[in-house]
Formats: C-alpha cells, sequence, structure tokens
C-alpha cells in the first residue's frame, strides 16, 4: 500500500470505530444523556453539519451533470463518475446521520406513508431520499462494470441524461427548501443571517461550494494516488533550465488534468462571486448593514463567513500565478469548503444564540459521531477509487502490485510491518485500542455531571391535541401530569388562561413557560439590552456608525446616569404586542424571571391550598397529588413532615 496512504486510513478507521461507540451510546441512552441540544435552539451538530452542510457540499453530482449531459461541456466527462459517487456518498452520510438526530430513529419510514405536502421538511426528506436513489442508479454502471457485466451496464449508460435532469430537479428542489426552514423563525435567527432571500441562498452557495468540494477531492486524490494528472510528470534526473542566477532549476510539466481544474474552479468562483453580490445587496434592501458595525459579534463572524466563503476563493482563483498551481486550487477550494459549512452552521445553530439567551455546544458524543460518520464516508470513498474506475483505470495496476509479498523478517520491526500488512489485521487492532477508549470518554453514566444542569425544557404533550401536559423541567424525573384541558375548563374556558399565562413574549400568545424561566433554581436574566438597541433602531429607522448612542434616550431619562432603575417600564412599548399583555401587574419585574420550581409552585400550590379547605380534601395540596414519582408508601413522606412523629415512630415506618 502507498505509505501515504496507510496512515491516513488508520486514523479514518480510529475516528470512524469512535463514531461507532458514539452512535451506540446515542441510541442506548436517548439524546438527552448524550448530547447538549436544548429546546431554545432548533437543530444540532448532526443536522446541520452532517446533514444541511453535507448535502450542500455533495451538489457536484448534480452540476456536472448539468456541464456534461444538458450543456455539452465534453471536458468535464472525467469528472462525471466522481461526482456522482461524491453525490451518493454525501446524501447517504447525510441521511445516515439524521437516523440519530430525531427522536425516534426506527420510525424514519412513516414519511414515506403519512404525507404533508405544505411542510418544507417533508418535501426535503422526499426530494434527499429520492436523489440519494438517483445517485444509487448513476453509480450502478460503474460497479457492473467492476462485476463484467458490460451489457448491463451499456444499457444504465444510455439512461444517464434523463437520470441528470431528475437529479437537478430534485436538488435545486430541496436545497432550496433547506433555505425555506429558516425562513419560519424572522424574530429568532440574527437579522444578518435572516432574510427572505434565504432558499435562493442556500441553492446558489451550494452550487459554487460544491464545484469546489469537487476540486478539492480531485487534488486530494491526485496527491495519494495519481499525482501526475495535476501535479505533472516528475523530472528526469539532471533537467535542468537556465536562470538568471544560474542555479539549477528541474523542470515540471503541468498535469493534463490542469486546464479541466482551473476551467472548473473559474466556473465555482463566478457562482460565488454571484452569491457574494446578492448578500451584500440583501444587506443594503434590508437595512442591517449596520449590525456588521455595531459591535456584536454575529457582525465579525458574517464577515470573516463571506470572506472564507466568497473572497479569498475569488482572490486566489483570479490571480494567474496562483489559478495555475494546484496548491493554490487546493487552498481555494479549502476556504470555499470551510465557509459554506459555516454558513450553514451560522444559519442553523449559531444565528439563535442571541435569542435563546444560551450558547449550545455540542458533547464530545456529537463530535465524535459527527466525525466518525465523515471519517467512514471517506474510507469508503477511497475503497471505491481502489476498486471502481470513479478517477481512472490505475486501480487495477494498483491492485496487482497491492498482491506482490512485499515482507522481511530481517529484524522486529519488518515483522510487525508484514504482519499489519494486511487490512483486517490493522483494523481489528485499531477497534482493540478505539472501543475501550470510546467507552471510557463517552459513557453517559461515567459523565453524570453533565446532567445536573439545570437546563429547563418545555412541557411534553401526552396526547396528540396536548390536553394533558408532563411537566418535567429539568428531565429529571420528578414530573407532574397536568391535565391542561380540564382545568381550563373547570377554571372557565379560554378566560382563564391569564389565571397561569400572566405575559407571554413580545408578536407571541402562548410562550412556553420555559422559555423565561429558564433555571430551576436561580431567577433568570430575560432582558436582552443589545438586542433591545437593535430593535429600536430598526423601528426608529435610525442611522450611524454607533446606533446606541442614538436610541439611549429611547428608554432611559435623559441627562442620568443610564440604569435598569431609571428606565421606562417595558409595557410603556409593550402594551398592546405580549400577549395577555392586559392582565401583568405593572410592578411586576420583567428584567428576570423566578426560578422554574418557584414559578410552577406558586402558580399551583397557592390555588391547591385554597381548594383543599374549600372541598375538605386535605390531599389535594400534597406534593404527591401532582408528582405520582414522588408518592409515599404508607404516606411515609408526609408522616415525616408531622412535628408529633417520635424517632421511634419513624423507625417503625421505615420498618413498615
Amino acid at each position: 500500500m502507498n505509505t501515504k496512504i496507510r496512515p491516513i486510513k488508520d486514523i479514518l478507521w480510529f475516528i470512524a470505530l469512535l463514531g461507532l461507540m458514539s452512535g451506540v451510546f446515542r441510541m442506548w441512552f436517548g439524546l438527552g444523556a448524550t448530547t447538549n441540544m436544548v429546546d431554545g435552539i432548533p437543530w444540532g451538530l448532526w443536522k446541520i453539519l452532517n446533514m444541511v452542510a453535507g448535502a450542500a457540499l455533495a451538489t457536484s453530482g448534480f452540476m456536472i451533470g448539468v456541464f456534461y449531459y444538458v450543456f455539452r461541456m465534453k471536458q468535464f466527462k472525467p469528472l462525471v463518475v466522481p461526482s456522482v459517487v461524491i453525490a451518493f456518498l454525501g446524501y447517504g452520510s447525510s441521511l445516515f446521520s439524521l437516523l440519530f438526530d430525531i427522536g425516534l430513529p426506527w420510525r424514519f419510514w412513516i414519511p414515506f406513508i403519512s404525507w404533508s405536502p405544505h411542510s418544507f421538511l417533508y418535501e426535503v426528506f422526499w426530494c434527499v431520499s429520492v436523489y440519494w436513489a438517483v445517485t444509487a442508479f448513476e453509480l450502478t454502471p460503474s460497479i457492473l462494470d467492476r462485476l463484467k457485466s458490460k451489457k448491463i451496464a451499456h444499457i444504465l449508460h444510455s439512461m444517464g441524461f434523463g437520470a441528470a435532469v431528475l437529479g437537478v430537479s430534485l436538488s435545486s428542489l430541496h436545497h432550496s427548501s433547506l433555505g425555506s426552514l429558516f425562513l419560519v423563525t424572522p424574530q429568532r435567527l440574527y437579522p444578518l443571517w435572516y432574510s427572505s432571500l434565504l432558499p435562493l441562498f442556500f441553492i446558489i452557495s451550494a452550487m459554487g461550494a460544491g464545484l469546489m468540494f469537487l476540486l478539492l477531492f480531485k487534488i486530494l486524490y491526485a496527491y495519494l494516488y495519481d499525482p501526475e494528472s495535476v501535479f505533472g510528470p516528475k523530472p528526469e534526473a539532471g533537467a535542468i533550465t537556465c536562470s538568471l542566477d544560474s542555479a539549477p532549476i528541474k523542470s515540471v510539466a503541468p498535469g493534463k488534468d490542469m486546464p479541466m481544474l482551473r476551467k472548473l474552479a473559474g466556473i465555482a468562483v463566478s457562482i460565488l462571486g454571484l452569491y457574494l453580490i446578492l448578500k451584500v445587496g440583501d444587506l443594503i434592501v434590508k437595512g442591517t448593514w449596520h449590525n456588521l458595525i455595531s459591535g456584536d459579534w454575529e457582525g465579525g463572524l458574517y464577515i470573516f463567513e463571506l470572506l472564507c466563503a466568497t473572497v479569498i476563493p475569488i482572490l486566489i482563483v483570479a490571480l494567474p500565478k496562483s489559478r495555475k498551481s494546484p496548491t493554490g486550487l487546493l487552498i481555494a477550494s479549502l476556504f470555499a469548503v470551510f465557509g459554506l459549512v459555516l454558513n450553514r452552521l451560522d444559519v442553523g445553530i449559531i444565528g439563535y444564540f442571541r435569542d435563546a439567551g444560551a450558547v449550545y455546544f455540542p458533547s464530545l458524543t456529537e463530535w465524535l459521531l459527527c466525525f466518525g460518520i465523515i471519517s467512514a464516508t471517506i474510507i469508503v470513498f477511497m475503497f471505491l477509487v481502489e476498486n471502481v474506475t470513479v478517477f481512472d483505470d490505475n486501480w487495477k495496476k494498483r491492485r496487482v502490485s497491492r498482491g506482490l509479498f512485499m515482507g522481511s523478517f530481517d529484524n522486529l520491526s519488518h515483522v510487525w510491518k508484514t504482519v499489519l500488512s494486511d487490512s483486517a489485521q490493522r483494523v481489528t487492532l485499531i477497534a482493540v485500542v478505539a472501543v475501550p477508549f470510546a467507552w471510557l470518554i463517552q459513557y453517559p453514566p461515567f459523565h453524570e455531571s453533565k446532567n445536573d444542569k439545570a437546563i429547563i425544557q418545555p412541557a411534553i404533550g401526552l396526547d396528540a391535541l396536548r390536553n394533558s401536559l408532563r411537566i418535567d423541567g429539568n428531565r429529571a424525573g420528578v414530573y407532574a401530569d397536568f391535565p391542561h384541558a380540564d382545568h381550563q375548563e373547570r377554571l372557565g374556558g379560554e378566560a382563564s388562561c391569564k389565571e397561569c399565562h400572566h405575559m407571554s413574549l413580545p408578536g407571541d400568545q402562548s410562550t412556553s413557560c420555559s422559555r423565561c424561566h429558564r433555571d430551576m433554581l436561580q431567577p433568570t436574566k430575560i432582558f436582552d439590552h443589545t438586542y433591545h438597541v437593535s430593535a429600536v433602531v430598526d423601528s426608529l429607522k435610525l442611522s450611524g456608525l454607533h446606533p446606541g448612542n442614538y436610541t439611549c434616550n429611547v428608554c432611559h431619562t435623559d441627562n442620568y446616569a443610564r440604569t435598569a432603575d431609571n428606565a421606562k417600564s417595558c409595557l410603556e412599548c409593550h402594551s398592546s404586542d405580549m400577549g395577555m399583555v392586559g392582565e401583568i401587574d405593572p410592578d411586576l419585574d420583567l428584567k428576570y424571571a423566578d426560578s422554574y420550581q418557584q414559578a410552577m409552585h406558586g402558580k399551583c400550590i397557592k390555588c391547591h391550598d385554597s381548594k383543599a379547605e374549600e372541598l375538605s380534601r386535605n390531599d389535594l395540596n400534597k406534593c404527591f397529588t401532582c408528582h405520582e414519582s414522588l408518592t409515599p408508601q404508607d404516606n411515609l413522606i408526609e408522616k415525616l413532615k408531622e412535628p408529633s412523629l417520635t424517632s421511634d415512630e419513624t423507625v417503625q415506618s421505615e420498618n413498615d
């Protein structure tokens, strides 16, 4: 085996095995014990990085199909099969990672029979699944060629045009729909990333970065397997050219594939240039350009994203010297790929941090499963290029040379290398190390302190209409099943909602308790000063390099220190857009929210106390009336609360 490939495969196998153990732990212990995902941020690492970004990077399959079959650009014929392989593996790994992200992975087949045509997510599921099947169909002729089924392979090759057209339609549909998923969060996603043009941004950026991803893999393949195709033939010994300083310089001719790669890079950066123009124009039209210079960290991240995704790749490819260099094209493609991945993370995860009031950082299990799937995909890709005609037919020569016995037993190191020359033996040894290591660093019961965080989550609906709710804020098991519909009817119908839901966020009619009461035991700061500065700028159409200087007097008393004490009441501005605002106590502190436990008990216990006395039901205000998991045996807990209970009686109760 090529000495450059062996250590790379060893590393990939090690990471893939770590990811395998992560997948086992996720399936066995569930999302809560293995991830850091929270309800305030809608998507996790597997959904965004593996699925959304992964599918975008695999768009070269339909792009090269368009170039070759539709536009008749025959110079791209060598890239048709590689692009299909990348699409097949990219979409396959995306769908596979999605199984770990959904709560009930064994029900993945439900969308096939339960139709929801008005859902963007439903459309994405169908298009991605069908397009993956199309790429599998397009890849079949290459597999059949390897299996000597020439006749069937020829028939399938003749159907390539139709498959390409179908693939283009499906891919363009689901990429735009992936952008549409985030259109439903205009008040939550940070303004720099939210736009009504998100569907267009997603498809155009995927087209450009997808071509750069293919360029990246072609150059890496050439480096590992076929250097002459890109880097040029090795110079003959003694070959020199004259130079001004008379120093001998080895002559190296460009590889035969470089003209094709330069043209591919030119097309890709042209698409990225269009993407850049649209992004800048959108900022100007929306009026959100001031967020770039407001001093928020999101502005800096947005600029960095655009530099990586568009500006740097465009500049590198535009310069003649770097455009003619495989290294220059490699660097340009790396920046473009990284920029697209960063964009998807920004739109899908990071852009929600400010609204959620929390930072989601994936757990170790999430990272290892993410990169484990990526590593396994690369291993499969390397297997295909070594055993099937993907880029070229050189795999046949490599198979012949690989069969030669090259071992030597003259010393221990050669014995070691010879024994581990077989791939199965090497992978077995790696597994012996990787599996116990993964168990040690990931096994959830070893790290239960992670679950001690008081991250509050919304109530769980116990039925389809959420007539009954399970209140278990930190999912610690001390829950209360709350018959919501019964309480509403008993207290007077919808008019009684104000008894518990004392306020909602601006523009919302049914804000979940967990959105404000975010900690189980501690009060939570819920007033976002930075957001309000931007909101005032938008509402009053203010401008300037420092928007905060123009907005302070809107809320604070002029000529006084700008503190929370001399700020106007929130209700002066939000008297009509905070849900049941007419019932809000004007003296209510809207800067901090009580702890979740205090909020729940404060609403429930007082009413239960009065009803227990009114109905002469002494058990109505006991803990176990709501918390069935705390039901005491023989009412032991309640007896322990009674001051008249002696120590002897306590012992007797415990014995009973």
